[in-house]
């Protein structure tokens, strides 16, 4: 009898977690944003990004998070997933483009039949912002989730979910030995070309692969805290999250950057006939050691928050400039 009333209480917990657990890697998908660079006029995946919630009211631009290596090109692609409604009414009326108005002026967006594309420009000294010593970079961008039309009503663009400062982790939230996730882009995984444009493991809408670690290394002297988790190329800019625990919600910890290598020395047997003697040149090979290298979030958030009062600055200045009255000669 005991056992049975231990079940009947048992039951709606586990539904509850499981909930809970569904519930959060959504919004850890829709957290995570795939980049596209342009290659001979093809669209290529290079990296992975997300967005932090921008507390200026006086400001419509999304504050986009990756790590500064992959931010060299003069523009990237950000494709996010079109809600079913405007995918569906983009597809009706035949549409490859939508154009909406913002504070910057009028706005034209991509749409390949699943996701819609927005261009980032990359613009040193006005939008765009690196760290003085971090693998660290913020692009100040309209990536809009909702849209206002002329009827005053409220259209939903995608599921896209900017990570607010009450999911921060601080300094002292995350410790050696925490189970994580991190998500994102590695070799093409989860978008339209696949696994190294083969055609394998693609979808038509972006979908981030997942990966499972534990905070394996982290110093309070240190910058950069070590994942033991395999991260690849595409990896770079992957959110990494916690996992909830409980009544836990997951936080977020940080960002990948890249991963450790092991140096591993390749013997190359080279016979001379002649000398009748075994030549044995030494060469090495980078082997990753599976421990991704990433930054922690407070460092993250702090440094956007440096970033947006730059912004903030130079767009003040361009409007005073824009209105200040010319001297007549």
């Amino acid at each position: 009898m005991k056992n049975k009333i231990l079940l009947v209480f048992f039951l709606p917990l586990t539904f509850i977690c499981r909930a809970q657990h569904k519930e959060f890697y959504k919004t850890t998908i829709n957290a995570t944003i795939l980049l596209y660079k342009k290659t001979n006029g093809h669209l290529k995946a290079h990296g992975t990004a997300f967005i932090l919630y921008n507390y200026d009211e006086t400001s419509d631009e999304a504050i986009l998070v990756t790590c500064e290596h992959v931010t060299h090109h003069d523009t990237l692609i950000a494709a996010i997933p079109a809600v079913d409604s405007l995918k569906n009414a983009l597809i009706k009326n035949k549409q490859s483009t939508l154009t909406f108005a913002s504070r910057n002026g009028m706005q034209t967006v991509g749409f390949d039949g699943n996701n819609l594309l927005f261009s980032i420009p990359v613009e040193p000294g006005n939008n765009y912002f690196t760290h003085s010593n971090l693998d660290l970079a913020t692009i100040f961008c309209n990536i809009p989730s909702t849209l206002t039309n002329k009827r005053n009503q409220l259209v939903c663009l995608t599921n896209m979910k900017s990570l607010p400062k009450s999911c921060m982790s601080l300094k002292n939230d995350f410790y050696a030995g925490q189970e994580i996730i991190f998500a994102g882009f590695p070799a093409g995984i989860g978008t339209q070309n696949g696994f190294f444009d083969s055609n394998m493991y693609r979808d038509m809408k972006t979908n981030p692969l997942f990966r499972k670690g534990i905070i394996s290394w982290t110093s309070e002297n240190a910058d950069m805290f070590l994942v033991d988790g395999l991260s690849y190329g595409g990896n770079s800019g992957s959110p990494v999250f916690s996992i909830p625990e409980g009544n836990t919600e997951g936080k977020f910890l940080g960002m990948v950057v890249g991963h450790l290598n092991d140096e591993v020395e390749i013997n190359n047997m080279n016979a001379d006939t002649l000398k009748k003697d075994i030549q044995s040149p030494r060469s090495y090979i980078n082997v990753n050691n599976g421990l991704a290298q990433c930054i922690p979030a407070y460092l993250i958030y702090d440094f956007a928050c440096q970033a947006g009062k730059n912004r903030a600055k130079l767009v003040a200045q361009k409007k005073e400039r824009a209105y200040s009255p010319i001297s007549s000669r």
